[in-house]
């Protein structure tokens, strides 16, 4: 069993079955879903779940509440709220008249539509932008813009691309994460995505540094500097978060789970998680229950 994502499809089944049918199938890697004909449906609060798309809400009306990684938002209208690939999620409350678009974009697409200093500074804002009129009004008119396009009988990529590029450099703009990046944090942004799509099976800090093109020594130095934990410590702290989706949603024993996101020893296993966790991965498992 792979590290649990939800991806599109799925969400529908697991968090708003009776509202399947409102919603319309989409093959794009560039998704966008109405939020009246998903607001309604969600049963919420959700579990914790690591989805796989990168998200995008607008919200004109209404608001929600969203659980990422350890911090809660409250999204009040009019605001745009983004989740990254490989960040934990949970959907405490939605309120069932909120309006705007949700957009979900796979991560191929994110690569082939922005330079990567454009993809760290998206990786690197706020989550959550509380909107002023004006930026509202024109942000309002490019998702309706992309939500036609994108549900059109023939959708025009170049141009569904170029619309969503147009608002999420606009959301950079206006987000006070803004500021260039240093060399030292920018790659400690690539490094911190690298990690969260290879650390199952690359452990090895050398893995990373050569991707990287940098010694190991500079790579920790500047880890250290940015996060104050080595690059061992996020590697492992990335993983033990991606081992507590297993432990909810797979009834293998936790020896298998350790071997499957390859622990030599599931008490190395078991003490890792609990130093950072907490809990045991029996009591966490536990108290899911």
């Amino acid at each position: 069993m792979d590290i649990k994502q939800i991806f599109a499809d799925e969400f529908l089944e697991r968090f708003m079955p009776e509202g399947v049918k409102a919603i319309k199938h989409q093959l794009s890697p560039v998704k966008i879903f109405d939020l009246r004909d998903i607001a309604p449906y969600i049963k919420s609060p959700t579990a914790p779940f690591l989805f796989g798309y990168n998200l995008l809400v607008f919200i004109s009306e209404g608001h929600f509440t969203h659980q990422l990684g350890a911090k809660t938002y409250l999204v009040e209208a009019p605001a745009i709220f983004m989740s990254n690939y490989g960040s934990t999620s949970a959907i405490k409350s939605v309120d069932r008249s909120t309006k705007g678009y949700c957009v979900l974009v796979k991560e191929s697409a994110m690569t082939s539509v922005f330079r990567e200093q454009e993809i760290l500074h998206i990786f690197n804002i706020s989550p959550l932008l509380n909107l002023e009129v004006a930026d509202y009004q024109r942000m309002q008119a490019l998702f309706g813009i992309l939500f036609q396009e994108t549900h059109s009988e023939l959708p025009f990529k170049d141009l569904v691309e170029s619309i969503l590029k147009t608002i999420l450099l606009k959301i950079i703009k206006l987000s006070s994460a803004t500021t260039t990046l240093s060399r030292r944090e920018e790659l400690v942004m690539q490094f911190k995505l690298l990690v969260h799509k290879n650390f199952k099976k690359h452990k090895q800090i050398g893995f990373y540094a050569d991707q990287l093109a940098v010694s190991a020594n500079y790579l920790n130095r500047c880890v250290l500097a940015v996060f104050k934990k080595s690059l061992k410590d996020v590697i492992l702290e990335v993983t033990i978060t991606h081992s507590k989706f297993l432990l909810q949603e797979s009834t293998k024993s936790i020896a298998a789970i350790s071997y499957e996101l390859e622990f030599s020893d599931p008490s190395y296993f078991a003490r890792a998680f609990k130093k950072i966790v907490g809990l045991s991965p029996t009591d966490y498992r536990k108290q899911l229950s």
